[in-house]
């Protein structure tokens, strides 16, 4: 399970409503919550800073927060765009582009992580896409400029 600590002035607000967990008889507590719904915040608010709970002379309470997976299509997404954007396999990237606008789409709706490899995977799969095409394009243009020229100089004809 992955799991992120909350900085000690943080506070966590439980099922019940109150502003920390309760506590067992001289121990500190350690609570283990699900990851919040993700919504898109319309925009960044700090976060209110507030003393540590302590429960006479015992230790703060540490709350521990999930934190949202990574999406496997946006790591698929930016490995194939390396491997695409390495070698002249180009139609890797295009697999990548794929991957990586079906990443992006998925991270949206589910609200996890990744985004910035999706984004990477998506920059080298389309510089991959477009770099080996022109390179293949003018290869192959200059090779039929030189059969051209030398079709040209020997008299036209071919044998």
């Amino acid at each position: 399970m992955n799991t992120r600590v909350l900085p000690l002035g943080a506070t966590y607000t439980g099922s019940n409503g109150s502003a920390h967990a309760p506590a067992a008889a001289h121990a500190p507590v350690a609570v283990h919550s699900p990851a919040p719904a993700r919504t898109p915040a319309p925009s960044h608010t700090p976060a209110l800073v507030q003393a540590p709970v302590t429960y006479g002379d015992r230790a703060p309470v540490v709350v521990y927060q999930q934190v949202a997976p990574t999406n496997s299509s946006s790591i698929v997404a930016l490995v194939l765009g390396l491997i695409s954007f390495i070698s002249s396999f180009f139609f890797l990237g295009i697999v990548a582009i794929i991957f990586g606008h079906i990443a992006r789409s998925q991270i949206k709706a589910r609200g996890e992580r990744g985004n910035g490899m999706a984004v990477a995977g998506l920059w080298l799969s389309y510089l991959s896409v477009l770099f080996w095409v022109g390179f293949w394009l003018v290869y192959f243009g200059v090779i039929a400029l030189v059969i051209g020229a030398a079709i040209a100089a020997g008299g036209g004809t071919v044998s």
